[in-house]
């Protein structure tokens, strides 16, 4: 038969293994809220780097194609309309290179499984 200080005890052990959860969820909370914050962090700068990089590529192109062709208005308009064409095809398939591969990896994160004997991921 069980004891007053049984029960008391009962609900100590309960207490204690609601406070562990909670301070687990928090911990993983964290970590997942930290791994979401690195991967804005390298896709804000990977963004960054890449458009400086088409910068300098367009304006050397530009230079280039100014010189071939006697014209640099020309070589404006042709690299202008490359840009708006890479635009238009990365607006039509937004789906497949930006959406599905950032939901996949949120997905990732949010749902990955923490298990002391590893998983096959």
């Amino acid at each position: 038969m069980y004891s007053f200080t049984d029960h008391k005890e009962l609900i100590r052990h309960g207490q204690q293994y609601l406070r562990t959860r909670y301070d687990l969820l928090r911990l993983e909370l964290l970590e997942k809220m930290g791994q979401i914050i690195a991967l804005i962090l390298l896709l804000f700068c990977g963004i960054t780097l890449t458009l400086t990089a088409c910068i300098y590529f367009s304006f050397a192109l530009v230079n280039w194609l100014g010189t071939l062709l006697n014209s640099e208005i020309i070589a404006f308009c042709i690299v202008g309309s490359t840009f708006l064409i890479a635009l238009l095809i990365c607006y039509t398939c937004r789906e497949q290179l930006f959406l599905t591969p950032l939901i996949r990896q949120l997905s990732k994160i949010l749902f990955k499984e923490n298990n002391e004997e590893g998983t096959n991921e």
